[in-house]
């Protein structure tokens, strides 16, 4: 169990990580971009269909995961709250069991949509053609990681008495002053 948490802590890292990367990426093609268009009047062919296609892909479902990991998703348990703690670790199985289902779905779904993408070499028609299959594996590969951390949150959840499926509180020395 421990090798499996770990191998999925690595992955969701990595990919949060690559995510990153793109998104500084993204910045700096859209500030050479900005100063080519300006300053030399030649802006980058394709920036908007390579920022789009691309790098916002990447920054959207490869974090997925690491967020999943960190509990930070939107999470409504004003009653959940009021129940006693064993009824409230089977709320959350329960949501976490229909979330299996649900992403189980968009994995499955995306997956065909990006091989069938890479089988017709799909491209996108803009100031330039920019091939599209690649940035369409972002997302089965997103919610796998996804589907990991879910399975690893059920399984914590059933064994271990100290989960708690909820964020750390913010450290008052990380807030920034008044």
């Amino acid at each position: 169990m421990r090798a499996f948490e770990a191998w999925t802590q690595r992955l969701a890292q990595g990919l949060a990580l690559f995510a990153a990367f793109s998104l500084v990426l993204m910045m700096l093609q859209t500030v050479v971009d900005v100063i080519m268009s300006r300053v030399f009047n030649s802006p980058i062919e394709g920036n908007m269909e390579v920022v789009s296609v691309y790098h916002m892909v990447l920054v959207v479902f490869l974090p997925l995961a690491m967020v999943e990991l960190r509990h930070e998703h939107i999470n409504a348990d004003l009653f959940v709250q009021m129940l006693p703690a064993p009824l409230q670790r089977m709320v959350y199985v329960f949501g976490c069991l229909i979330s299996l289902g649900f992403f189980g779905i968009l994995w499955y779904q995306t997956l065909i949509d990006a091989v069938e993408s890479l089988k017709i070499n799909e491209v996108l028609m803009g100031s330039i053609y920019v091939p599209v299959w690649p940035a369409k594996f972002a997302l089965p590969i997103g919610f796998m990681a996804m589907l990991l951390v879910i399975v690893l949150h059920i399984v914590k959840a059933l064994t271990d008495r100290s989960f708690k499926p909820v964020p750390p509180a913010p450290d008052a020395s990380d807030l920034p002053p008044i």
